[in-house]
């Protein structure tokens, strides 16, 4: 999904999904329940106050540098 198709879904301007994504700006309640919405996903697993470790992680059980966990 582009910047602009998700803008349009939870009715805010493209600059401001680009902020969401780049950690500049930290969306509402209302804001982060409507990008869930979107996506079908509980607030949890798009938004936390610590940051995401790598998905290749998570799905592959390796380190950044390849090695595994």
């Amino acid at each position: 999904m582009s910047r602009a198709a998700l803008a349009a879904e939870i009715d805010v301007n493209p600059q401001t999904v680009g902020a969401l994504e780049r950690g500049d700006h930290y969306p509402s309640l209302d804001l982060a329940f409507r990008i869930c919405a979107v996506f079908d996903l509980p607030v949890e697993a798009v938004f936390s106050r610590t940051e995401f470790g790598p998905l290749s992680t998570e799905l592959y059980g390796r380190n950044e540098r390849g090695g595994r966990r």
